[in-house]
């Protein structure tokens, strides 16, 4: 769990996780099938009602030893609407990732989840990077 940033008030966590094409929580994943990076964040309830605009979720991974590094599946864009939780799930579609990597490529990855808000189409302050798990893929 990882806070959200809010200044100079407020509250908020962001969680992460991520599952295999079968909906099991996995770190040894296959490059041929798509997972999913589920995220899970709550604010504070003066928050949820003062606040506007959007949340905008991303993910990226960063590769230990030669590999892919950079963002993975789309930044999904959910409106805020006065709730405390909010929930959505970035798909990583199948062969992203190289299947059996050549050496010295471990395939091994860092997930990392950038939870901005952006009101007025400015990136404000609220803001939160959760660092998932490591994942073997190939």
């Amino acid at each position: 769990m990882n806070d959200i940033q809010f200044p100079p008030t407020g509250s908020g966590t962001l969680t992460i996780s991520v599952v295999d094409n079968n909906g099991s929580s996995r770190t040894v994943l296959e490059a041929s099938k798509p997972f999913t990076i589920e995220a899970v964040w709550t604010i504070d309830a003066e928050s949820a009602r003062v606040l506007g605009g959007r949340w905008e979720l991303s993910a990226y991974v960063e590769s230990f030893g030669p590999g892919f590094e950079g963002q993975v599946g789309p930044t999904r864009l959910q409106p805020l609407n006065g709730n405390t939780t909010y929930n959505d799930a970035i798909v990583v579609p199948a062969n992203t990732f190289p299947d059996n990597p050549a050496a010295p490529s471990p395939g091994v990855y860092k997930v990392i989840v950038v939870l901005l808000l952006r009101n007025n189409n400015l990136v404000t302050d609220v803001a939160a990077v959760a660092e998932g798990p490591l994942l073997r893929i190939g």
